[in-house]
């Protein structure tokens, strides 16, 4: 299955063998949590890799602006902002000198925009490499261990915000990839509104907003969508949580882009939307005075898994998104 690897193998394969065990990693890998995280005494370090993601139709400085973005979404679900970069750059054949200067002024342009640095790295061409995967992209932030999230700070009563909805970034890459196919079916505002879902996916903002007033625990809707997170995080936090039917929203633009697929948009992709445990309803108040869509749609109790009513929710088996994405690839 192509993807990230399940639980499973996690569990069995990764977990167990993660070489010399140090007493000050605090946060050691865990599935549905997005962020390592190193005791320093006074202060802790944050650290998250992805792969450098790269989609020339784009073109080089809009998707170089996304590839910085899937790290810093990332590294704020801790609490603590990023700070510093490594780019390991394994570049096909293919690029030109144009181009990769192109690339590597949209990253510097986004990171100067979140006050990040790189400070080391590697750059090279190399036979089979193809887009998007181009190379390793690691970011680091150093803050104080009170402002660090973790599973262990959730606890019964704290209200779950999500911002922006579901499946934000299934909508943002299918319509920026194939605008010809939604442009003919969707109304010209539906359409202008789907092609702009693009610059939200982030929620490099969302946390940072979220941590200067208080979180116990942060996460993004990436693979597996909505549904996949929250599963997540009632995993690793051994908590339930119970959502509100009457509380849950979708995008107009997203609800129109996903029909016309045929997707779920609750277990489609979603980079941008940010899932926060808090104990403080001013989250989600703040949020909204910076522009950005938030709801408390549910509540942290004892227990285990997702509940919406009467209904369990389940680890979606496989992201739609894919299968979309191949089937307009193929028109």
């Amino acid at each position: 299955m192509l993807g990230k690897i399940n639980r499973k193998v996690f569990d069995e394969v990764i977990y167990p063998q993660l070489g010399k065990r140090h007493e000050e990693v605090i946060i050691p890998p865990q599935t549905g949590v997005d962020t390592g995280a190193i005791d320093l005494g006074d202060k802790v370090l944050v650290v998250k890799t992805d792969p450098v993601f790269i989609v020339p139709q784009f073109g080089m400085r809009k998707a170089s602006w996304f590839a910085v973005h899937i790290l810093a979404s990332d590294v704020i679900t801790s609490g603590i902002p990023p700070r510093y970069a490594l780019l390991d750059l394994n570049l096909p054949p293919s690029m030109t000198d144009e181009e990769f200067k192109e690339m590597w002024r949209g990253i510097h342009e986004a990171l100067l925009e979140i006050n990040v640095m790189v400070v080391g790295g590697h750059t090279g061409r190399y036979e089979g490499v193809d887009y998007p995967m181009l190379g390793g992209f690691t970011m680091m932030g150093i803050g104080s261990k009170d402002s660090l999230g973790s599973p262990e700070k959730v606890k019964p009563g704290d209200l779950v915000i999500v911002t922006k909805g579901p499946a934000i970034e299934a909508t943002g890459l299918l319509v920026n990839l194939y605008p010809d196919f939604f442009k003919t079916r969707m109304s010209p505002e539906l359409f202008k509104q789907a092609l702009e879902i693009y610059w939200k996916m982030s929620c490099w903002k969302d946390g940072l907003i979220a941590s200067q007033i208080g979180v116990h625990m942060m996460h993004d809707a990436t693979e597996g969508g909505l549904w996949n997170a929250l599963v997540e995080v009632a995993e690793v936090t051994g908590k339930r949580l119970r959502l509100f039917e009457d509380r849950l929203f979708i995008n107009p633009a997203v609800n129109e882009v996903t029909k016309l697929v045929g997707i779920d948009p609750f277990t489609s992709i979603s980079e941008g939307t940010m899932i926060i445990l808090t104990d403080k309803q001013e989250v989600k108040s703040e949020l909204e005075r910076n522009g950005i869509e938030a709801e408390v749609v549910g509540v942290v109790e004892e227990g285990e898994g997702v509940l919406l009513g009467n209904k369990r929710i389940e680890k979606p088996v496989e992201d739609p998104f894919w299968r979309a994405f191949f089937e307009l690839a193929k028109r």
